[in-house]
């Protein structure tokens, strides 16, 4: 037989003569069987059966039996499960071995996954965090990546819109470590294939590994920078098949919402700014009370345009995975499918999604694997939209339209501000239609040449293509105003993405010494395209396809982008007794985005660790303690991310240039080409701990880090002389320090069991070189500061009258500067010190902190008998920040007011120079966004009940009767409460900028199933 391993071809052995020159275990092994159950006699699946020193083994079946062949009578068998103790047992005159596992606490010999492999959690000399399904379960989640919240340290994990298109989570590891457009987002990698984390359905995922430091992620070279998450699939098990069938329903309501003022408190507030900014009251006291009476509903209404608008969708949604895991002792299999619906706050706002995958491993001779993975995502999102092409413009309408204005009339007309009409924009025929495919394909190939020697081949291809379509219609807002023309944008696109990879592993345990070594070689290939199309005029709001559309305002576009990653990587790891362990990893890599004097890279990594709790002297000392060990890491990751080509010289076209009396068609050079790019490179020292007690049932984990990103991209000014820009030079510098904290406690008492965990993590961050200068406001890039940083003005409250005014230092915004007006403070002049003028020159500095300094979790599990529960609290703190919505502010050009503001404004009757917002005057449009001061940045410290979930697993004897395996039912919940001091009724996990504005994330209450047949 040939097997053909991307770019080697190997003969393998055929004959039983042939192999016993390749695997002497085969000479003269038997056969061994066996059944291994807990301490409850249940049967347990998936139980690993490995014998030491080799890459034999298999895995329990669905009745957890197992069976090798070819054994040898020296051998040693292996036998591990997450959360159980492992087991080692020789064979010697044996051929059946039952064993029973008992329950770990803290699992110690957890095999967890790594670059190219797993390692033994107690073996790691990296910084390596892991979570497994059994940790997982208990979400109702929309998207993988909100699995991860509160789970482990060193990742920040942030939802910040609850909108079903929008609503998974933004990840980081240990901070953000870059400005330029190559981005802060980790590499993903499912079953070894660099994908997102978000394509994979929850109910499909086996684990999870965080890479944190160089020394584990360096493998991975240029893509590795910002960390690495590794997510590992289910597999089938040996047996009859087992059929489980998982879904929940649910209904969900705005965490937060900000509420408005009625109408005739706008009124009187809209008197109150009219007087306080010199001019006249615009309500007479006689329409307040009409106001107020509800008399006349049309003309002096009460009409609430934020729960119109944010309660005329359903919010229900429900999840359904079935999945089917069986095989034989040569072949296992897993099929599951799944679909989930989600209807958003707002009405014609949905998400459906549909997943499908395959996981196939069979073993095609005794020292031959082949596995296949196969999945599939289809989604399909609705939104509605606005007059200005975002569903964002509804969000603003309704905040900005007062309850003064009446959003629907009897007549089936619509208030409007100006051309703010949020409800005729919800009721029109507007919609955004986002259609997207993507398929995951992964086939690798294992031959084991020896019992030490390893050879693995590896294909993986992922595709992906979407369609977004925008249309607005034409419709009638009022009787004299509408909204025109009606047009179509619609963009395709696709992406696919090749890898292949072989390598190899060799290990050896010579006496107490064990080796392991990997080598292997990886070529990528990314390719992307776009096409858009545009017309408008379609003869009515029921055609829209883009041939009937008039042609004379057409547009079209479009792009396609291509680049290739070569790699050639090793890992060397030896260990002494268990005691002393060494890691050398290394990658090179070589990418067609740099100029060639500048395209390949190294990347390496060393770490050590010491365990001390193996020495002989700290046994008899320290017997209560079962593990300790002390690790050390040091290691360099690089960025590649910086878009495609930018060191080549590219000439633009419609640069149009006069001859004559004629304007001709002409192209320029607008770009100055960087021919010395190169990578941004992370550089990473972390020093960690870790240590159990009390039969392992106490463990606490520990690292402190330092990570420099050096040559980061940025676009250095220079004179409008030069007649062009540069692009982007390796000119930045940012630094990320902090410590990771994590602590675990698990226990059974009788037929109660529980476990309690807690993680904590503090990010310091800050640019530490940007080019030739100190700061560029714009950007919110300033030396010595977090990246974002906010730069304004400082105050020291209101103030309480005016002859305070007077004897204050010239204020910048003189229609502020009077009683209840913020008091600006003056930090310094042109020499250096307070020159009694608050300016912009000279007295702005940091207000704000864009990036949270500590993330933290606290996780509560516990059960029963039949009974479990569930508890997670969830938080960030350190952040200060603003809310960035236009409009948020009282009044702001014509706009509403919310009650917070109303309620806690400073009055004459109440002149607190401490009060939460100022008097209340008529600004313009985003006036304070334009001119930030510390008055109006919160502490954006929370902390949410995260989830809770109760579940009740029907007793063993009634569910048989039934033919069931298992049958539990739960209730659950997700964000409960939220406690913080931000804006009354704005939720400091949500994002309040861009074309979105904001939309509130869910609280969700949902009752679910889970049975197995």
């Amino acid at each position: 037989m040939v097997l053909l391993l991307i770019g080697f071809t190997i003969t393998a052995p055929a004959s039983d003569t042939q192999k016993a020159d390749y695997w002497e275990t085969q000479q003269d092994g038997r056969r061994i069987t066996g059944k291994v159950i807990d301490e409850n006699g249940e049967t347990l699946i998936g139980v690993s059966v490995m014998v030491k020193g080799t890459n034999m083994g298999i895995v329990t079946d669905v009745d957890g039996n197992y069976v090798l062949n070819n054994v040898p009578e020296n051998a040693t068998l292996v036998f591990s499960f997450v959360g159980m103790s492992s087991q080692e047992i020789l064979v010697g005159n044996q051929t059946n071995i039952n064993v029973t596992m008992k329950e770990e606490s803290i699992g110690l010999e957890e095999v967890v996954a790594i670059g190219y492999g797993t390692r033994r959690k107690v073996n790691l000399t990296g910084s390596v965090a892991s979570v497994t399904s059994k940790d997982l379960e208990k979400r109702s989640v929309t998207q993988s990546s909100l699995l991860l919240q509160g789970k482990m340290s060193g990742i920040s994990v942030r939802q910040s819109s609850g909108n079903p298109a929008e609503n998974n989570a933004s990840l980081l590891i240990r901070g953000q470590n870059t400005f330029s457009g190559a981005g802060n987002s980790p590499l993903v990698l499912v079953d070894g294939i660099e994908s997102s984390i978000d394509a994979v359905n929850p109910g499909d995922i086996e684990s999870v590994s965080i890479l944190k430091d160089a020394a584990s992620a360096a493998i991975y070279g240029s893509k590795a920078a910002n960390g690495v998450i590794l997510v590992q699939t289910k597999k089938g098990v040996t047996g009859r098949p087992v059929v489980s069938y998982n879904a929940y329903l649910g209904k969900g309501s705005p965490t937060m919402l900000p509420e408005m003022v009625n109408s005739w408190e706008y009124a009187t507030a809209l008197n109150e700014a009219s007087v306080n900014s010199g001019g006249n009251p615009l309500y007479t006291e006689d329409q307040i009370q009409k106001f107020k009476s509800g008399a006349d509903p049309i003309n002096y209404p009460n009409f609430d345009h934020m729960n119109y608008v944010f309660g005329s969708g359903s919010g229900m949604e429900n999840k359904h995975d079935l999945s089917v895991r069986g095989g034989t002792q040569g072949t296992q299999y897993l099929v599951s499918a799944g679909y989930f619906n989600q209807q958003g706050l707002i009405k014609k706002n949905s998400e459906d999604q549909y997943n499908l995958r395959l996981n196939l491993d069979t073993k095609l001779r005794d020292n031959l694997t082949f596995s296949a993975k196969l999945s599939g995502l289809a989604t399909n999102n609705k939104r509605p939209m606005a007059y200005d092409g975002t569903m964002g413009g509804i969000i603003r309408g309704a905040m900005r339209n007062s309850n003064a204005i009446l959003g629907v009339y009897p007549d089936g007309y619509y208030g409007r501000n100006e051309s703010i009409h949020p409800e005729a924009d919800l009721e029109s025929k507007n919609f955004i239609k986002a259609n997207g495919h993507s398929f995951y394909s992964n086939a690798e190939m294992g031959w084991n040449i020896s019992k030490d020697l390893k050879l693995t081949g590896q294909v993986g291809y992922t595709y992906g293509n979407s369609e977004n379509i925008t249309f607005r219609a034409k419709y009638n807002v009022t009787p004299d105003y509408n909204v025109s023309p009606n047009y179509l944008r619609n963009t395709w696109s696709k992406s696919n993405a090749l890898t292949m990879q072989t390598f190899a592993e060799y290990t050896k345990s010579i006496n107490n010494h064990d080796i392991h070594l990997l080598g292997g070689i990886s070529g990528q290939t990314y390719y992307y395209k776009y096409i858009m199309a545009y017309r408008d005029q379609f003869p009515n709001n029921e055609l829209y396809e883009i041939n009937v559309g008039a042609t004379a305002n057409g547009q079209e576009g479009g792009g396609a982008s291509r680049s290739r990653l070569a790699s050639y990587f090793g890992r060397l790891n030896y260990g002494y007794m268990d005691k002393y362990l060494v890691e050398v990893n290394f990658r090179y890599d070589g990418s067609s985005r740099f100029p060639g004097k500048s395209r390949w890279g190294l990347f390496p990594s060393f770490s050590a660790a010491w365990r001390i709790s193996e020495e002989q002297f700290f046994k008899q000392s320290v017997p209560w303690m079962n593990n300790f060990k002390l690790r050390a890491s040091w290691g360099e990751l690089g960025n590649q991310s910086i878009g495609d080509y930018p060191y080549q010289d590219l000439i633009y076209l419609g640069h149009n240039y006069p001859f004559g009396n004629t304007y001709t068609a002409g192209a320029a050079v607008t770009t100055i080409a960087n021919k010395g790019i190169t990578w941004e490179t992370t550089r990473i020292t972390d020093v960690g701990l870790d240590m159990s007690f009390i039969d392992n049932k106490l463990s606490v984990t520990a690292d402190y880090f330092i990570k420099n990103t050096m040559d980061i991209l940025y676009n250095v000014s220079v004179s409008g002389i030069l007649g062009a820009s540069p692009s982007a030079s390796n000119a930045g510098t940012v630094q990320n320090k902090g410590w990771d904290f994590d602590i675990a406690y698990n226990n059974t008492i009788g037929d109660f069991n529980y476990g309690i965990s807690a993680l904590f993590s503090v990010v310091h961050n800050k640019v530490t070189k940007l080019a030739n200068i100190e700061r560029d406001i714009n950007r919110g890039l300033f030396v010595g500061y977090p990246i974002g940083s906010a730069y304004g003005y400082t105050s020291s409250g209101l103030f309480v009258n005016d002859q305070e005014v007077q004897s204050a230092p010239t204020q910048p915004f003189q229609f502020l500067a009077n009683a209840g007006g913020i008091k600006y403070v003056d930090i310094s002049g042109p020499e250096g010190v307070p020159d009694g003028i608050v300016n912009s020159s000279y007295d702005r500095t940091i207000i704000g902190q864009p990036l949270p300094i500590t993330t933290y979790g606290f996780t509560f599990t516990g059960g029963y008998k039949n009974f479990d529960f569930n508890f997670l609290l969830q938080g960030e703190g350190g952040r200060k920040a603003m809310i960035t919505i236009d409009h948020f502010f009282p009044l702001d050009n014509n706009g509403n007011i919310q009650r917070d503001a109303f309620e806690n404004r400073w009055t004459q009757a109440n002149p607190d120079p401490n009060a939460k917002y100022p008097k209340l005057i008529l600004t313009s449009t985003d006036f304070y966004l334009a001119n930030p001061v510390d008055y109006w940045f919160r502490n954006a410290t929370f902390l949410r009940l995260k989830n809770v979930q109760i579940g009740y697993s029907l007793p063993k004897e009634i569910v048989n009767k039934i033919s069931l395996n298992r049958l539990r039912i739960y209730i659950t919940g997700e964000n409960l409460f939220t406690l913080t001091n931000y804006y009354k009724n704005w939720d400091p996990e949500m994002s309040t900028g861009g074309s979105n504005r904001f939309y509130p994330l869910t609280r969700l209450y949902a009752v679910g199933v889970n049975i197995d047949f």
